[in-house]
């Protein structure tokens, strides 16, 4: 009988460089794997199972797309306290996974303003990525209990860390900090550019 998993790690990624091999060494070290579509087809490729994103936060696929990872089923698996016997008992109840380890980057903002540099200022706005940097907000919040890696050269460290089981509360920590620092810089671009073009308005 095929064991079920009882950790996943979540990907989302827009810059793909090295995440075939740290699905593939996740999938050895026994965590089920979530993607959402773009990552999933890169896995695909590779032969490497995955359960869709959109299966964990059974949304509808409406509005664009914009609502792909924005659910109470997705959030709630990154910030529930694992050593809270009520929030643990409640992740049950409501059958949420618990995810244990997220990769996740952002659509740059240079890129959404040169594809869409012929669109009306809102059409660009509305297109800048937020459901990455919710995901990674929540779980840098619970660094304690999950892993958040916004940069892939992180991800040897990581899968090091995995192997030996030497996963410290400072790699996540500094992990963690990183990640605030990178939605941060990210914030910081969409302001600059919404001070450059305040006169499209």
């Amino acid at each position: 009988m095929k064991k079920r998993n009882s950790k996943y790690a979540l990907i989302s990624v827009y810059d793909k460089r090295g995440v075939i091999e740290l699905a593939g060494q996740l999938k050895k070290s026994g965590y089920g794997i979530i993607a959402t579509e773009g990552t999933g087809r890169e896995l695909i490729k590779k032969r490497i199972p995955f359960i869709p994103c959109g299966e964990i936060s059974k949304n509808p696929d409406c509005f664009d797309g914009h609502m792909k990872t924005m659910s109470f089923f997705v959030e709630s698996g990154m910030l529930f306290d694992r050593s809270n016997d009520t929030h643990v008992k409640e992740a049950k109840k409501f059958g949420v996974k618990q995810i244990d380890i997220l990769i996740c980057n952002f659509f740059p903002v240079k890129e959404v303003v040169k594809q869409l540099k012929k669109s009306d200022i809102t059409d660009i706005v509305r297109s800048f990525d937020f459901g990455g940097p919710t995901m990674v907000r929540v779980a840098a919040q619970n660094f304690k209990n999950v892993i958040v890696v916004v940069d892939h050269k992180d991800y040897k460290n990581v899968c090091n860390a995995i192997i030996s089981k030497n996963i410290t509360d400072k790699l996540k920590y500094d992990l963690a900090l990183k990640a605030f620092k990178c939605i941060s810089d990210y914030d910081n671009q969409i302001v600059k550019y919404l001070g450059k073009n305040i006169k499209s308005l």
